[in-house]
């Protein structure tokens, strides 16, 4: 029976099932000793893995044929880019996960009979219940499969067809890259059979030799190159008159260049560039096909004379070029903007700065906010940039649900002149939300009420309104509570102890001034927002207005200055216990935290780079870097001043509050790559810097660097690490510091349905900058950061629903800075730190601390 239950899912799994024997004395029967009950976890995981690797893949190879193992493509020239050869092969091996064919196993653990028989039965009832749907006037539903059908991935069978047109294809392609006499070969590469069964043949298997034989193949490409062709002559023939004559204007900048290797990449570049050009000179209709390249490798010696060509606009695919007209160069006449639905009533017109604005009815758009957006103008040349930067810009005010431009060149009735009409499909000018989602701040969860109101047209201007109101609550614990317990767990905690509520409004204005250029894409706006939070230890209330502009340079860069922000943060309550709590730790960082302050930030400048928009883009890069500067306008003033309790110097006031002074600069890089269709990798580095100056020697909480959490290092909770080798209690309070390095490395894949998987490393810590005798080891020291940096890996699950993410990560803490130095790897060993805990009256013995965390979204 066990036999054909291992048969029928394709796995081999060996097990040593060990005798029963008595109890030693003071154990109970049935339990292992700590040492191997510590090692029970290595051994499930080990079998876990050969139960996966002994899954045979070939189970649902047919007899005779072979599946695809591997490709490699080996080549007698360092210059010849096999990685790029590899995509172009025809079939690929099933995709892996960590070098185990999983897709592959889930589609072996189906039976084929079984699987058809259950298809045509689901077709069946799905088909009788469209039926159903459509006697009652509705829509047919797509049958749907079981997950394992939906998922599996079938096994590549090699087909000799597809290797002699991959063959082809490389040698294709070796052409397009130079390499005009490229000799390519294939071959099929058959395993041998397992190494037990050809080492030992008169084994207990040797009536089962066939069931060890793997049908797989490898297929090798080998590719000869030859000699590599360079550009020898480059000559320019147009068809076109008026063209001819910007010849050496669109030569200026030419891409080819004599002497440079053959590459069909650079020779379409060349294509694209000639077509802007022109394009941008007024030629409306002239496009990439009208370009076309004649090579002649007839000259010997490697080299090749290269022929440019360019069409006339209406002769393209006619070479008797005559009655034919010259290609035109188009001047804009009127450029109408249509605002509105087409109906059977006619379009009142309302010109402005002769622009047309077709509408019904009043005017939905004040004409100085509209034409903002608009770079077309009437009475001058085409340009295909202007019509680029139109669409980007009425797409990008989120006003309109379509964006439509067109160009007559007919109705005018002169050559070379063109009417542009541009169609806008206004979109729901107002809408309403109601959002409910769960919160993890530091591990502790909570849940959130938002209603949201919006505006995309407010007094006709095409600015924006937004208005929220937040209703949260959540469980927290009391600081009081935390710094009593030891750094192994936490207390109990009333559920929802703590109640957070407050609004919070924008409005943003485009191009509020003209003395802001068109093209820059200027924005401004007003935030203000109100925050009222009770927690077990103290009441806090954050009031928060910042006013100031935002820019989008280019489609991936983004400007936003603030000038001025301010907040002002008061704390109107404390427990007894808490006061207590404040006054017996004696730290400033602490203390400062929850004391009445005031941020005036002038400037705040957050520059933003995103490559995610980008076509052909496969990498996707994104930067943001971020300068604040704080208290420097007021320390310029002789403003009221108080006298710190703690350190006994004097500090100035904005309305009896005292105000922060620091410099803060901040960094964080992303880089997203995908390695096939189902899995990728993610790159996040992480710096900054915060300088603190007299009149608040620390830096406000709400501005200091923290480590750990659900999107920093993992394996901690946030605020729960550092700052350096600081060993103080784990739960005492939140742990910030003045300076911050992190890096963090995620291997993301799909596993099944909605269910992803990654592997993640983080890799960080934060600091101080200077010394506090209240944190020993907290400060940034050049020759000690390294062997201060914390790391953490780990597991994830996410699920992705499309609009939004679910996501679950599991953190091993692999070396924590604050274990005494040599002993903070995960393998090391830990007497030094356990006779320190025995010293101090509290014999734990080290364990592998983990961390959940439950997040929304990717956590970079």
């Amino acid at each position: 029976m066990l036999q054909q239950l291992l048969g029928t899912h394709g796995c081999e799994i060996y097990l040593a099932l060990p005798t029963r024997r008595r109890a030693a004395p003071g154990r109970k029967l049935g339990t292992l000793p700590p040492r191997l009950r510590h090692r029970m976890k290595y051994l499930a995981l080990l079998l876990v893995v050969m139960a996966l690797v002994g899954c045979d893949p070939t189970k649902r190879v047919p007899e005779g044929a072979y599946l695809l193992k591997e490709n490699a493509v080996r080549t007698t020239a360092k210059s010849v880019p096999t990685e790029e050869l590899l995509t172009i092969v025809k079939q690929k091996p099933n995709k892996r996960i960590l070098g185990i064919p999983f897709y592959l196993a889930l589609y072996n653990l189906s039976d084929p009979a079984a699987v058809q028989a259950r298809r045509q039965t689901q077709d069946s009832l799905c088909a009788e219940r469209n039926l159903e749907r459509a006697a009652r006037g509705k829509q047919p539903r797509r049958c749907d499969r079981a997950t394992r059908e939906r998922n599996g991935e079938a096994p590549v069978i090699v087909d000799t067809l597809q290797i002699a047109r991959s063959t082809e294809q490389i040698r294709l392609y070796m052409n397009k890259e130079g390499w005009f006499r490229a000799l390519v070969s294939d071959t099929i590469f058959h395993n041998r059979r397992k190494l037990l069964a050809r080492i030992a043949p008169g084994g207990f298997w040797r009536n089962r030799t066939q069931r060890y034989r793997q049908p797989k193949v490898e297929v090798g490409y080998t590719v000869v190159p030859g000699p590599m062709y360079r550009l020898r002559n480059i000559t320019t023939e147009v068809d076109d008159p008026t063209i001819k004559k910007y010849v050496s204007d669109i030569h200026a900048s030419t891409l080819l260049k004599t002497g440079a290797r053959y590459d069909a990449d650079v020779l379409d570049a060349e294509r694209t560039r000639i077509t802007t050009h022109l394009n941008e000179m007024g030629y409306l209709y002239f496009h990439k096909d009208l370009i076309l390249f004649l090579a002649d490798t007839t000259v010997g010696g490697g080299l090749v004379d290269l022929r440019l060509r360019m069409e006339r606009p209406y002769a393209h695919g006619n070479r008797d070029l005559r009655g034919t007209p010259e290609g035109t160069v188009y001047t804009i006449r009127e450029v109408s903007i249509q605002t509105g639905r087409s109906n059977a009533e006619p379009w009142d017109t309302t010109w402005v700065q002769g622009y047309g604005i077709l509408h019904h009815g009043a005017l939905a758009y004040r004409p100085r906010a509209l034409l903002s957006s608009i770079f077309l103008t009437p009475n001058n040349r085409f340009r295909q940039s202007d019509a680029n930067n139109t669409y980007s810009r009425l797409t990008g005010t989120r006003v309109f649900d379509r964006v439509e431009i067109a160009y007559d060149t007919l109705g005018t009735g002169k050559p070379g002149v063109a009417d542009a009409r541009i169609s806008l499909l206004p979109g729901k000018p107002q809408s309403m939300t109601t959002e409910v989602y769960g919160t993890n701040r530091g591990g502790f969860l909570g849940t959130t009420l938002s209603l949201g109101y919006r505006h995309r047209n407010v007094l006709r201007t095409m600015g924006f309104f937004q208005g929220q109101m937040n209703f949260a609550v959540e469980t927290q614990q009391a600081f009081t509570q935390g710094a009593s317990r030891s750094s192994q767990g936490l207390g109990s905690n009333t559920l929802f102890n703590t109640v957070s509520i407050g609004p919070e409004v924008t409005i943003g204005v485009p191009r509020p001034f003209r003395q802001f250029s068109k093209s820059s894409g200027s924005r401004m706006t007003l935030n203000m927002l109100y925050n009222y939070q009770r927690r077990p230890d103290f009441t806090r209330t954050l009031a928060r207005g910042s006013f100031g502009f935002d820019w989008n340079s280019t489609p991936t860069q983004h400007l936003d200055v603030r000038i001025p922000e301010i907040s002002v943060i008061r704390i109107p309550s404390k427990s007894p216990e808490f006061a207590e709590f404040l006054r017996q730790t004696n730290d400033p960082v602490f203390v400062n935290s929850y004391t009445d302050h005031l941020i005036l930030s002038i400037p705040k400048i957050t520059y933003t780079l995103n490559t995610q928009g980008q076509k052909h883009a496969r990498t996707v890069k994104f930067l943001r870097s971020s300068l604040e500067s704080a208290g420097s306008v007021l320390g310029l003033f002789n403003l009221r001043t108080d006298r710190d309790t703690i350190t006994g110097r004097d500090f100035g006031t904005l309305f009896g509050i005292r105000y922060a002074q620091f410099v803060k600069f901040d960094n964080d890089f992303r880089i997203h790559r995908p390695l096939h269709d189902r899995s990728s990798i993610a790159l996040r580095l992480a710096a900054g810097i915060g300088v603190p100056f007299t009149n608040l020697e620390v830096l406000p909480f709400e501005s200091a660097f923290f480590g750990g959490g659900a999107n920093g290092l993992r394996a901690w909770q946030a605020r729960s690490l550092g700052p350096g080798s600081y060993a103080g209690p784990l739960f005492a309070f939140d742990r910030v510091g003045e300076l911050r390095l992190e890096a963090n490395f995620e291997y993301r894949f799909k596993l099944i349905g909605y269910l992803e998987g990654a592997l993640f490393t983080d890799v960080g810590n934060i600091w101080n900058r200077h010394k506090d005798p209240a944190r020993p080891g907290a400060e940034f020291e050049p020759g000690d950061f390294l062997s201060e940096l914390a790391v953490g890996t780990g597991v994830g699950a996410r699920l992705n629903f499309e609009f939004f993410i679910v996501r679950f990560d599991l953190g091993m803490q692999t070396k924590d800075p604050a274990l005494p130095l040599g002993e903070r790897w995960l393998f090391q060993p830990k007497e030094r730190y356990l006779a320190e805990q025995a010293a101090l009256g509290d014999p734990v013995d080290y364990r592998t601390r983990f961390n959940f965390n439950l997040g929304i979204g990717y956590p970079f």
